[in-house]
């Protein structure tokens, strides 16, 4: 039977006389307060030396043909600190799909009250590709190519975050454009939407064993319901991050990150499925890690909380 279930789920997402894909919009990691440019490419440089983060999600898991995400980000502030480079690459398979982004961050930062004020822009080529021959060899259908059709556009956005030593707030816009990548024939339709990213988290400090930092995010997109992210997490002894998420409409989950030095950050999550598809799947788990290079010139306190 649930072998028929996946099917069925399948055949809803990938088939039918026009071939449809909403283009991937920023995956939700579960991890996001960790790995802020993910979703704001105001993030870029605030941390204060050269950041980088390998991210792998799969999505589903125990449903075949499943998404599965990953990411590389590099960030690095310039010169007087004020302003920042970084790239952003990501890639996501859903069954014959494939969408790639790759992203060229640059933010620059301001002092403002008892923090610091960043801009931020980034602009990229956005990739998605179907391969109808994985399609065709199970379900027959003369109406679909069996071949591989790749359709290209170019997007941009931008965002801004604000922190101190204690809180972070951010907005951002990760792709402006609603872009459709459409080819002549209408076999492959591809819609990029506009979606909004608001954040915000507080570290409260309890005592010098530990830390407690809640986070929320809420992501808009147009034509879909508003969701978010109600997020606690807790560090222990400086270097033990344990929390709790929950997502609204879609899962629970839980997070435990190591930092192993002042370089080497590893972490895992694993999400509880809560709606309806929670009788077809077993969660989802994601996988971080992180390095990071301190500026000589600039110490950085090691935990870094946002």
């Amino acid at each position: 039977m649930k072998t028929i279930h996946q099917i069925l789920l399948l055949s809803v997402v990938f088939m039918g006389i026009t071939f449809t894909v909403n283009a991937q919009q920023n995956t939700l990691y579960s991890q996001y307060m960790f790995n802020g440019m993910t979703i704001n490419p105001a993030y870029a440089g605030s941390q204060g030396g050269i950041n980088t983060s390998l991210i792998y999600r799969q999505h589903w898991t125990g449903v075949g043909g499943s998404p599965h995400t990953s990411t590389i980000a590099i960030d690095s502030p310039l010169g007087n600190k004020r302003l920042s480079v970084g790239g952003l690459f990501s890639q996501d398979k859903i069954g014959a799909t494939t969408t790639q982004n790759f992203n060229v961050v640059g933010a620059y930062r301001i002092n403002l009250g008892e923090g610091t004020l960043s801009f931020g822009l980034q602009g990229g080529l956005n990739s998605v590709a179907v391969n109808f021959a994985d399609l065709t060899s199970h379900v027959p259908d003369p109406s679909l190519p069996n071949e591989r059709v790749r359709r290209n556009a170019p997007n941009f956005g931008g965002g801004l975050f604000y922190n101190t030593d204690n809180y972070y707030v951010g907005f951002s816009v990760p792709r402006l454009l609603n872009s459709d990548l459409g080819d002549a024939n209408s076999t492959l339709v591809v819609e990029e939407q506009r979606y909004y990213f608001v954040t915000a988290g507080y570290a409260f400090f309890i005592n010098p064993n530990l830390v407690l930092k809640p986070n929320a995010l809420i992501r808009v997109t147009e034509g879909a319901p508003v969701q978010a992210d109600i997020n606690v997490n807790a560090l222990l002894m400086e270097w033990l991050w344990l929390g709790m998420t929950y997502r609204t409409q879609e899962s629970v989950g839980f997070i435990t990150e190591l930092q192993l030095n002042k370089i080497f950050r590893i972490g895992y999550s694993y999400d509880l499925i809560t709606n309806s598809a929670s009788n077809i799947t077993n969660g989802s788990h994601e996988f971080m890690i992180n390095l990071f290079f301190e500026n000589k010139k600039n110490k950085i306190k090691t935990p870094r909380y946002f």
